[in-house]
């Protein structure tokens, strides 16, 4: 199946925004520094340089910019920028070609527009996401919050005593042995991973180490399953944070890697 990746995710708000009056124009050159800055990450990402875009994300984006899947982009194009709150924020429209599987159907390749959020911080331009969205992935406590209603309005559904009222009842159930490794360069670290939920859940491969390879047992989990996490470090590895993400809820699993 084609997923939708993490610069797609960036722009599901992006019409929410109030757009600038047509009539204002931005200043001089404003647009052309915004969509050199958009050029620079995509390519970045293009290269599958994600360390290195790392620069381009907010601080308060970086978190889900780790766990998120990254795009498989082949070529894009720039196309145009929307501003809105005085040009302090915009929203930049790219085309991008990017493979596409399906099942039953040879690979091809895919053309998209996707828009992403911009926001001037310090002087420079920064990629980000809405807060709510980070804070309510997948739109999860949307759901819960639905299926409460809808249970509350049939009388003849058996009902809980204590009804859940936000996604934290779900949150937090899927555990690690360990959240630290060493890891000497050429040798290797396994972490069990422990789903406690009270459904299946799946594991995403999050933010790349440099020389760490990072190699899963199985992704998908039933309830009370366990997986291994295997991290492989290189001649020339760097420590850092991995990030392992849990699908539906959007959690991130953070373990801190380091090279010794």
């Amino acid at each position: 199946m084609y997923r939708i990746t993490f610069l797609a995710a960036l722009g599901a708000v992006a019409m929410a925004q109030t757009a600038a009056p047509p009539a204002e124009k931005p200043p001089a050159g404003l647009e052309q520094t915004i969509m050199n800055r958009v050029h620079e990450f995509y390519t970045l990402m293009m290269k599958q340089q994600y360390r290195q875009g790392e620069a381009y994300i907010a601080e308060d984006t970086k978190d889900y910019y780790y766990a998120g899947s990254k795009p498989d982009i082949r070529s894009f194009e720039v196309m145009k920028v929307e501003f809105s709150d005085n040009f302090t924020h915009a929203t930049a429209f790219t085309r991008c070609v990017e493979p596409v599987v399906v099942a039953g159907f040879p690979p091809t390749n895919m053309t998209v527009v996707i828009p992403s959020l911009w926001k001037l911080e310090g002087g420079n331009w920064y990629l980000y996401e809405d807060p709510e969205k980070i804070k309510n992935p997948s739109g999860l406590s949307s759901k819960i919050q639905s299926t409460v209603q809808a249970a509350a309005a049939n009388p003849e559904l058996p009902m809980p005593k204590d009804l859940p009222k936000d996604p934290a009842f779900v949150m937090g159930k899927v555990l690690v042995d360990k959240t630290d490794v060493r890891i000497l360069p050429g040798g290797s670290q396994k972490i069990t991973i422990a789903n406690g939920s009270a459904g299946p859940i799946d594991l995403e491969y999050g933010y790349p180490l440099k020389g760490i390879e990072a190699k899963l047992d199985h992704t998908k989990l039933a309830q009370g399953e366990k997986a291994v996490l295997t991290l492989t470090a290189g001649d020339h590895a760097e420590g850092g944070f991995y990030y392992l993400r849990v699908l539906p809820t959007g959690e991130s699993i953070k373990i801190d890697v380091k090279v010794e």
